[in-house]
């Protein structure tokens, strides 16, 4: 898998500022906010503090403590338990997932996503954790974005299942091909 853009950090920010309502918009779909729910703007608030982190933020090292972080972020004033730690295994885990070196960054970030999501690391946030942990790894790297718009998100979910029962690896490539954004580069 090769990454799909090779921007600046700065290119990437850019343009994750100009689409950040739409991408947290799709955030808020994929975890299950609707319109009328109580807690959906105090979950929109934590996205836009969240992803102001992860773009104001290049020097934070991107490891469990910075994954920790933004699940606080995330969580903050919504009913539901934040883990503070992880295990030992854990830790070592996903230290080996994200210092990958034979691997595209963009891979690398969609193997993180994924294995915050089959170990269920958090009682209750993982998509949300692990898509803005794997875009913290994205923008650091220039390698765009990783969202699900909300025409995709049944896919997602369905693939995502798929993966857990069976480890089918098709989910990557579907990530790529529908999930990755990034600016359109005049050459």
């Amino acid at each position: 898998m090769i990454n799909k853009y090779t921007l600046s950090r700065n290119q990437n920010v850019k343009y994750i500022r100009d689409n950040l309502d739409t991408f947290v918009e799709n955030n808020l779909i994929l975890s299950r906010y609707a319109d009328d729910d109580p807690d959906r703007e105090t979950a929109k608030a934590n996205f836009l503090k969240a992803y102001e982190f992860i773009l104001d933020h290049p020097e934070v090292e991107n490891d469990y403590k910075c994954l920790l972080k933004l699940h606080e972020m995330l969580m903050e004033g919504l009913d539901t338990g934040v883990k503070s730690e992880l295990t030992e295994q854990q830790i070592e885990e996903l230290s080996q997932m994200i210092n990958q070196p034979a691997k595209a960054n963009l891979e690398i970030a969609i193997d993180v996503m994924l294995y915050i999501l089959e170990k269920r690391l958090f009682s209750d946030g993982d998509v949300r954790a692990s898509l803005l942990f794997a875009n913290k790894l994205m923008v650091d790297t220039g390698c765009g974005f990783i969202t699900v718009t909300p025409n995709n998100k049944d896919v997602f979910r369905d693939k995502l299942k798929e993966y857990k029962d069976n480890k089918d690896y098709d989910i990557k490539d579907w990530i790529y091909k529908y999930c990755i954004k990034g600016p359109k580069l005049e050459y």
